[in-house]
């Protein structure tokens, strides 16, 4: 009897047991495929490099001049390089490379840093550093944080909205699983701002750099060694930071002729935001964008439906709704739907405020 005869005959013999055997093969697999990871693009790497130097101040000519030509001369001979650019912007100098598909970029990174150790550029220029892309660097999902007040726009809504998005939004969703970073981009950044009179610091005889030492020298958070107690050891801290504009603005800088000067006395002490270099919008309103990064494992889909149920809870958060756009993570059951990284996820997520002034 031949070996397919032996196993066509323990197959009619055995009905039940193989019968089985399928079934269970049938059963793991269904599993299996429920806990595959799925990412909206393919792990790639793409076989293009960046060197990027800065050089403050500079112009285009003398960024050109001074340090894009001798990088592509010196990058221009690595073995495997096919295309060599660059880009020379006021004070930047961005210098491309471009290898073949079939090629080991970690040997090309380790040669293009030996060649750039050997340069001699000028020194008012940083460091170059290099840069690949990677898409899956790219965050995941998109939120747009926006108001449905009338002033929207203004200044003391936009500090809201920023701050709203960094305490309430970000901490509900960094806990998340699969979640390994979120960043808030836009609105405006709360800053404190002193606004001093070259007067009242003449009149006084106080420098600026004297009310800069005097208010580091008074919010300060510093440890105090440890307190023992029996067999219990207790941490000691020097806890003297700032916590209110008043305090600020209390802050004694020094004695002139038996009077007190404060820092209230030379300036005002102002609530602001810092410059923006950033300006988002959601249907032409300005708003405060949310990015999500994925850790390398996660399993988009499932993250997706994750951060959606972190913020569908109006009582600890602002109320978020979904316009009819989907994202990757709805498309579980009906199939992956993707398209660019990070945008196509979410791209029309809006999150419309809800007035609760318990928020501030």
């Amino acid at each position: 009897m031949t070996a397919g005869q032996r196993v066509s005959s323990f197959a009619i013999s055995r009905p039940v047991a193989v019968l089985m055997v399928f079934v269970a093969a049938v059963v793991f697999g269904y599993f299996s495929y429920e806990r595959l990871p799925r990412s909206l693009m393919p792990e790639l790497s793409y076989p293009t490099m960046t060197v990027r130097t800065r050089y403050p101040g500079a112009a285009p000519e003398e960024v050109e001049k001074d340090l894009s030509r001798p990088l592509e001369e010196a990058l221009g001979v690595i073995g495997g390089l096919q295309r060599i650019s660059s880009i020379s912007r006021a004070g930047v100098s961005d210098v491309v490379l471009e290898f073949a598909w079939d090629g080991e970029m970690s040997e090309a990174v380790q040669d293009a840093l030996a060649k750039i150790d050997l340069l001699r550029l000028p020194e008012d220029a940083e460091r170059p550093l290099i840069l690949r892309f990677d898409p899956s660097l790219d965050p995941v999902m998109e939120l747009s944080l926006s108001s449905a007040r009338s002033d929207a726009t203004g200044e003391p809504e936009l500090r809201r909205l920023r701050r709203i998005g960094e305490l309430q939004v970000r901490r509900a969703l960094e806990p998340v699983k699969g979640v390994a970073a979120v960043r808030v981009r836009g609105g405006l950044e709360e800053e404190i701002h002193i606004l001093l009179d070259s007067g009242k610091l003449q009149r006084t005889g106080l420098a600026t750099s004297d009310i800069v030492d005097r208010l580091r020298q008074e919010n300060i958070n510093l440890a105090g060694g440890t307190l023992k107690e029996g067999r219990t050891d207790y941490l000691v801290r020097t806890i003297n930071e700032y916590r209110s504009l008043e305090q600020i603005a209390d802050t004694l800088l020094q004695w002139v002729d038996g009077r007190e000067i404060r820092v209230r006395d030379v300036g005002q002490v102002l609530l602001a935001h810092k410059e923006r270099e950033l300006i988002t919008r959601t249907d032409g309103t300005e708003s405060v964008q949310i990015d999500i990064f994925k850790e390398a494992d996660a399993n988009m889909v499932a993250l997706s439906e994750r951060i959606h149920d972190a913020l569908g809870s109006p009582d600890a958060r602002p109320r978020i709704q979904l316009p009819g756009q989907r994202s990757p993570g709805a498309g579980r059951r009906g199939g992956f739907r993707g398209g660019r990284a990070g945008a196509a996820m979410t791209a029309g997520l809006a999150a419309h405020l809800k007035q609760r002034e318990d928020v501030l």
